[in-house]
């Protein structure tokens, strides 16, 4: 009989919370790009713990190499977006989001 919390159990707990942080994060700060970007760090390295954990319980090398393709993803987000945001602050010096957002009244639709 087992006393305490395996290692799985745990690592998947943690990604469960972190996704949910993620998520939170993203939904709540709209307006800060930063922190949008941080959010999604947070969502993709949670679902990379969960595919270690899995990998890890089933004894499989799938997962890790799914980890290693969306660790290179993330690092490719990042690099472009933050290369996106130093473009953007030098011409507005101003990172908000409010400017960058499509406003849906000014938006005509055609009805069908």
């Amino acid at each position: 009989m087992m006393k305490g919390i395996e290692l799985n159990y745990f690592l998947l707990i943690s990604s469960i919370i972190l996704f949910h942080i993620g998520m939170i994060g993203l939904v709540l700060n709209r307006d800060n790009i930063l922190k949008t970007i941080m959010s999604l760090e947070l969502l993709l390295l949670s679902v990379n713990l969960s595919f270690i954990t899995f990998s890890l319980y089933l004894d499989d090398i799938v997962g890790q190499i799914f980890v290693l393709f969306i660790l290179t993803l993330s690092a490719t987000e990042s690099s472009i977006g933050l290369s996106i945001l130093a473009v953007y602050y030098e011409h507005k010096n101003n990172i908000s989001l409010d400017p960058i957002k499509i406003r849906t009244k000014n938006l005509k639709f055609k009805k069908m």
